[in-house]
């Protein structure tokens, strides 16, 4: 079903999988997976943040960053006790430059507990003038 595994955060026994078919879109498509939960009898979750940000060289020569994080596209996903939770991110509206770094970042919010995060890099087709 799933073929490429982008996220895999584990909390104690459990374990937050994010998982979408491919890598490479095409600028126009949609990005759509799963965000698959294991062992999670345990724990707390509050929510799970899906966030596709467009990571471009910052040209303030005043700021300590070399880079800035745009966020494009964010879904949050509330847990509901299933084990697999769709979701779908918009891509196409707000990016700046497609030959920019894209990242898909995942924040797992637990409840009385310190949270999770982790990013993996996505890419686009490059988009040919005519």
């Amino acid at each position: 079903m799933f073929k490429e595994l982008l996220t895999s955060i584990g909390i104690g026994d459990a374990k937050v999988d994010t998982l979408v078919k491919k890598t490479t879109f095409h600028p126009e498509e949609q990005i759509a997976g799963i965000v698959k939960l294991e062992n999670l009898a345990e724990q707390d979750i509050d929510r799970i943040e899906l966030i596709l940000i467009e990571r471009k060289e910052n040209t303030d020569e005043t700021s300590d960053f070399h880079t800035i994080d745009l966020p494009i596209s964010k879904v949050i996903l509330q847990h509901d006790g299933t084990e697999e939770a769709p979701f779908i991110l918009d891509t196409h509206d707000e990016i700046e430059d497609y030959n920019h770094e894209f990242y898909i970042k995942t924040h797992v919010f637990v409840d009385n507990a310190v949270d999770y995060y982790d990013e993996d890099q996505i890419y686009f087709e490059s988009v040919q003038s005519s």
